[in-house]
């Protein structure tokens, strides 16, 4: 199915029937996880006589998930995630499709201390590598900041100081009209700066507001062969009420 549309004012075709996948595929075993929860479980639901498995002598298939959003798959957030008050992802997009940038930036290493929570031996994005990259009409931001894509499905990222967002980064990101920021880190925050949340709170603008427009979306995963460019994307989310959801967003190449 080809569509047409105007992006970046100018008019562009996609190919429905191609998308590229950018969720991670959440296993029971030898699956990818974050902040230090346990792979997904899966319980067969049994109550009196039945049981919720074939191979049990069921007669359909029926189980419960024990599920983290936030360290077991590929998930969006809104604000609700670091607000005290309660703002469902669920509710904020009334699109699902958006214009979208994907950019490659390697992680940079930070030789000494320094502001923002930033110490030495700290892998980052800092400001001067996204100034002046970033597309002035696109709505999305996909940042591309592992080159290993075959091993991020099954990558533990615990107790690994993964790489993270500079806090004048996410704020160039969102002062540049950004609405919908992904990663392929598990956040776009540091593992271990004792909830300063300062690219969160940066992108959100918090707590200046209470904006629940914005959405970041962490833990994806960018096919090495993808090049950087202008795409199409469909954000797509369980409907659950919840600061986060599992996500699958997906992108289409344009022509």
């Amino acid at each position: 199915m080809i569509i047409e549309l105007v992006v970046n004012n100018e008019k562009k075709k996609a190919d429905l029937t191609c998308p590229i996948d950018l969720s991670l595929t959440s296993k029971v075993r030898n699956s990818f996880k974050a902040w230090y929860v346990d792979e997904i479980q899966i319980k067969v639901i049994k109550n009196g006589d039945f049981v919720g498995s074939v191979n049990q002598g069921g007669s359909v298939n029926f189980k419960e998930l024990l599920i983290n959003p936030h360290g077991n798959m590929t998930h969006t957030e809104s604000v609700g995630h670091i607000s005290n008050q309660e703002v469902f992802v669920n509710n904020i997009l009334s699109q699902y499709h958006f214009s979208a940038q994907l950019i490659t930036i390697m992680p940079q290493e930070a030789i000494s201390d320094m502001k923002s929570g930033i110490k030495a031996g700290d892998f980052f994005i800092g400001i001067e590598q996204i100034k002046d990259k970033i597309n002035p009409n696109i709505q999305s931001l996909i940042l591309r900041t592992q080159s290993s894509y075959s091993q991020l499905n099954e990558k533990t990222y615990n107790n690994t100081n993964w790489p993270y967002l500079s806090e004048e980064t996410a704020t160039y990101i969102r002062d540049c009209g950004i609405v919908h920021l992904l990663i392929d880190q598990p956040s776009v925050d540091k593992e271990f700066d004792k909830g300063k949340l300062l690219a969160h709170k940066a992108f959100w603008n918090y707590p200046n507001e209470l904006n629940k427009k914005r959405t970041i979306t962490e833990l994806i995963g960018i096919p090495d062969e993808i090049n950087d460019g202008i795409y199409l994307l469909n954000l797509s989310m369980a409907n659950i009420e919840n600061d986060a959801s599992p996500s699958r967003p997906t992108i289409y190449k344009l022509f």
